[in-house]
């Protein structure tokens, strides 16, 4: 009777650590700390709103009234050393930690730490003198906070979807486009909500691919200041059903393209697929 029961022990242990086994091989995989890039889409334009604070009167030149509208801003991309490392890229976040799964989902801290956008169109603007014409240029500016992003991975396929609300600090500078003036710069709080937004931990075909940390141009100035890690294992905007569908297939309607050096031939950029 002992015999029998010594071998139910070890087989009820060898039983127990097969489980933890498998339960330990379910998680799906640490999701490195890294950057994402981002390309703003004039498609799909961000705005700089001063409804709710107008910037006030005599702010551009003298007599110019109070400014209360909407500026749709387009990217600018930016400098970094090597030179085009982040292809288009306007926008650049990097996830302070990594993002360890536990029951299908973590939470990841992440910080805005490039951005670059300047006016699709320039604005006109009354003065005591006549009409003048601004460009706006947007870049952070100061501390930036930090948001937490939730990733929630379908375990079944490896690929998934993330939450947050972020946060970013901006300063929008107006240039008088005859004479060079400067006016602002302006500081804004500005909050772009994120819902149900998709990932996988494989790069798409075609998908821009950052392998060595890289400088980046923080402040606007084209010169790069800041060395941030590459990307890793967190890739934006592909599911389980179109990881293997080319990128430029599955965004073609963000392309934009225009004419190259010979009629047959055209220079085209994406958000999310770069550039050809």
């Amino acid at each position: 009777m002992k015999r029998y029961i010594e071998c139910a022990l070890v087989l009820g242990a060898l039983l127990a650590t097969a489980t933890a086994l498998q339960a330990a091989a379910a998680q799906p995989p640490t999701i490195v700390h890294g950057v994402d890039v981002f390309q703003t889409s004039t498609g799909s334009p961000t705005f700089v709103d001063f409804s709710a604070n107008p910037i006030p009167a005599g702010f551009f030149c003298a007599g110019s009234p109070a400014f209360t509208g909407q500026i749709a801003l387009k990217g600018v991309p930016l400098a970094t050393s090597p030179a085009g490392v982040a292809a288009n890229g306007d926008t650049i976040l990097e996830r302070l930690a990594d993002g360890v799964f536990s029951g299908g989902s973590t939470t990841i801290p992440v910080v805005a730490r490039a951005l670059r956008l300047t006016g699709i169109n320039t604005i006109t603007v009354a003065c005591s003198g006549g009409t003048t014409t601004w460009r706006a240029d947007t870049c952070l500016c100061g501390l930036q906070p930090t948001t937490n992003l939730t990733v929630v991975v379908d375990q079944s396929c490896g690929c998934g979807h993330f939450n947050g609300a972020l946060r970013l600090n901006v300063c929008v500078t107006f240039t008088n486009v005859a004479t060079g003036a400067v006016a602002g710069p302006i500081r804004q709080a500005v909050t772009l909500n994120i819902v149900n937004s998709a990932w996988c931990p494989n790069p798409g075909p075609g998908e821009p691919v950052i392998s060595a940390s890289f400088g980046v141009d923080t402040n606007c100035d084209g010169v790069p200041d800041l060395k941030l890690p590459g990307t890793t294992n967190f890739h934006k905007g592909w599911t389980c059903a179109n990881q293997g569908v080319d990128c430029w297939t599955q965004y073609a309607s963000l392309t934009e393209c225009h004419a190259g050096p010979t009629p047959d031939h055209q220079h085209c950029t994406n958000p999310i697929c770069g550039r050809q």
